[in-house]
């Protein structure tokens, strides 16, 4: 009952499901269609489903391998039809948007964490590949996010549990942009901006909260004209050192468009209030 009145006040533009939110698929498809019943037919339901381990309900969907598995095999045909049959599973259980696929570069220096989230080192071959699993994704009727801007690989720590610094030069950045480019070409829904800080390119705060990052280069320069979102705001990143309400203003301000809070319902609340309140 709880959660059907935060739905019906809050009225998101998006919901995303978790592990936890699962025990059959029944139960997921009604919970699916219940909610979109309270929450309004422009509330899109989203999941992370990348491949590998981040697949969320592995037991009751086909089998999707690790995106680094794809990339080793560079078979962007094998990748699109793998991502379609994802997509009509997906839209089955009520399902409107993956947040996938992941396109940031591995480097020598990114956390182990993303080794098997990525497609690989080659930005080229992360391009090649995310085309196709974007088109695989709208083949089968689902939306896509291209993740992380303006990117994560570089990034020593991770932001989950403290805010990582990327000290790349504009010019140095360019190889990583690539993917997003190729993406934004191939016509990606959304993309989601990430919470690391990059000196060169905004020493202001972290890639989230930064209007020359989000309004500059990745609207401006790149000319993407979809929803872009935040990363979950709940992450340590950002809760070390800012409050849910200063973190959806930042993030709102900057020219976030979906601000994620994924975790506690006491901050979903106090983020909400801050936006209908003016504070944002």
């Amino acid at each position: 009952a709880g959660d059907e009145e935060r739905l019906d006040r809050i009225r998101p533009a998006s919901v995303i499901l978790f592990t936890r939110n699962f025990s059959s698929v029944p139960q997921i498809k009604t919970l699916i269609r219940r909610s979109k019943e309270i929450a309004g037919p422009r509330c899109r339901f989203a999941i992370d489903h990348e491949g590998g381990r981040v697949v969320r309900f592995p037991e009751a969907l086909p089998p999707f391998p690790a995106p680094r598995l794809f990339g080793e095999g560079r078979d962007p045909k094998k990748m699109r039809a793998a991502a379609k049959t994802a997509a009509r599973a997906l839209k089955d259980w009520g399902f409107d948007l993956n947040l996938a696929p992941v396109v940031d570069v591995l480097t020598p220096t990114s956390h182990p964490r993303m080794v098997d989230r990525c497609f690989g080192c080659d930005p080229e071959l992360i391009s090649e590949m995310a085309e196709a699993f974007i088109r695989g994704m709208r083949d089968g009727g689902i939306q896509s996010c291209a993740k992380h801007f303006p990117n994560t690989g570089p990034a020593e720590l991770d932001p989950h549990e403290t805010g990582p610094k990327v000290t790349l030069t504009r010019d140095q950045m360019d190889k990583f942009l690539l993917p997003f480019r190729h993406a934004i070409a191939a016509g990606v829904d959304t993309v989601m901006v990430n919470h690391i800080l990059y000196p060169n390119l905004d020493p202001s705060g972290p890639a989230t909260f930064s209007k020359k990052i989000i309004s500059g280069l990745l609207r401006g320069e790149l000319g993407f004209a979809q929803e872009i979102l935040s990363d979950d705001l709940e992450m340590g990143a950002i809760q070390e050192a800012y409050g849910i309400e200063e973190a959806v203003r930042r993030a709102h301000d900057a020219g976030c468009t979906i601000m994620l809070v994924c975790q506690k319902p006491e901050l979903q609340d106090r983020a909400w209030k801050a936006l209908q309140t003016g504070k944002v």
